[in-house]
């Protein structure tokens, strides 16, 4: 972080085209890291392939992270007046932002990553084994303090193909910890949904289906700054990262 800091101050980059690979590694690094716990959680035999997948689209959604962050931090070099601050007083009023990205918000994503990694290869053998149990049910969170969101869904069972599990899922608001269970039990009624149940953005998405832990609605991608994409674009270029067309859009 000192070396970007002093990178972005010292304009030995530009943060609006450019995007700095060692912030870029770094975190990429956490949340596959996040990625490969999650799915080492489930016995799948063919997660290595969906494994690659996730750590493709993580690859993005880092990117994109470490373009917030670092025009974030650019957008403090100067004070009020249009002077570029010393060094030092950059360094003092950008921790804030630095906490907040590198630490409190990356330790939820990664928390939230390990769980969403956990789900996805677990829908995979759920589609699996459809012939044996077509249904699935929504379990009761297994967190200390459970969430009210969700409660509501605990005890549905609908078929595993209903539409309701494209829209509603464990892990689709932050720190949720409820689970799926797969079940050759009768169906019963699809549940009434409030607004507060919707999920949440970035979090909108089956990743056992799309392979993305973080969906395209996170804020990153939507309230990115100028030139976000192009500089994703080229830096998935340099990296020889291969990507669909439609992974960054």
């Amino acid at each position: 972080m000192t070396k970007a800091l002093k990178k972005i101050y010292e304009k030995d980059f530009n943060p609006e085209d450019e995007i700095d690979e060692s912030l870029f590694r770094e975190t990429w690094r956490i949340i596959d890291n996040a990625a490969s716990e999650g799915v080492g959680q489930i016995d799948y035999e063919p997660k290595t392939t969906f494994l690659q997948e996730l750590k493709t689209n993580n690859a993005v959604f880092s990117a994109f992270k470490v373009h917030r962050l670092q025009n974030d931090i650019a957008a403090q070099m100067t004070d009020d007046n249009g002077q570029l601050k010393p060094f030092s007083k950059f360094a003092q009023d950008v921790q804030g932002i630095t906490d907040h990205q590198c630490r409190r918000w990356l330790q939820t994503e990664y928390d939230t990553a390990v769980k969403r990694a956990h789900d996805a290869v677990q829908w995979k053998e759920f589609e699996a084994h459809a012939d044996l149990f077509p249904n699935l049910e929504w379990m009761p969170s297994t967190a200390v303090h459970p969430d009210t969101v969700h409660a509501s869904f605990v005890g549905t069972i609908l078929p595993k193909d209903n539409p309701f599990w494209d829209r509603h899922h464990p892990g689709d608001h932050w720190g949720c910890q409820c689970t799926l269970q797969e079940t050759d039990e009768s169906a019963n009624k699809e549940p009434a949904v409030t607004s507060e149940q919707n999920p949440l953005p970035g979090l909108d998405n089956n990743p056992g289906k799309d392979g993305k832990l973080f969906s395209n609605t996170h804020p990153y991608f939507t309230e990115s700054y100028s030139g976000a994409k192009e500089a994703v674009k080229k830096l998935m270029k340099n990296e020889k990262i291969q990507t669909n067309k439609n992974k960054q859009k």
